[in-house]
């Protein structure tokens, strides 16, 4: 497969996109490791990983108009802040910028906001891959350490 985010259009430099979710109640720190007690003690606040999450999933939705029929993104690249709290039934906004788009892959300065309240910002950069490719280099990888192939 040939992967060419640059002629596959519509992502470039510059594009934004708008990214809204309503923080549930099963995304807190305590349910990131539910068997960690040190998670388990934590506030029932928006947790990191969630966050992390969320960015990616914004990111993700602005780029699959321009993936091409059979490729994924995968995350490779995160520098993120996560500045203020957020609680269950919060609504947040990702705001992403894509700063660079290559053949495989892309770049995007990213904002999160709860009404006023800047919640985090950085960056954040997905390569895009052929899935049965990447499928077989899982899998490939989980023989070797007996793992669970997917």
């Amino acid at each position: 497969m040939t992967i060419n985010l640059i002629d596959n259009g519509p992502i470039a430099v510059g594009d934004t996109h708008e990214f809204r979710y309503t923080v549930p109640g099963n995304k807190a720190v305590p349910d990131l490791y539910p068997e960690s007690e040190e998670f388990a003690a934590m506030p029932r606040v928006f947790a990191t990983g969630f966050f992390v999450g969320l960015i990616e999933w914004a990111c993700m939705d602005h780029l699959k108009a321009s993936l091409p029929e059979g490729a994924i993104s995968l995350g490779v690249g995160v520098d993120i802040t996560h500045d203020a709290p957020a609680t269950e039934g919060a609504e947040l906004v990702v705001r992403v910028t894509a700063t660079g788009v290559g053949k495989r892959s892309a770049e995007w300065s990213v904002e999160v906001t709860a009404g006023e309240t800047v919640q985090g910002r950085g960056t954040h950069k997905r390569v895009v891959v052929d899935r049965e490719q990447f499928t077989g280099t899982v899998n490939n990888l989980a023989d070797s350490f007996g793992a669970i192939r997917i």
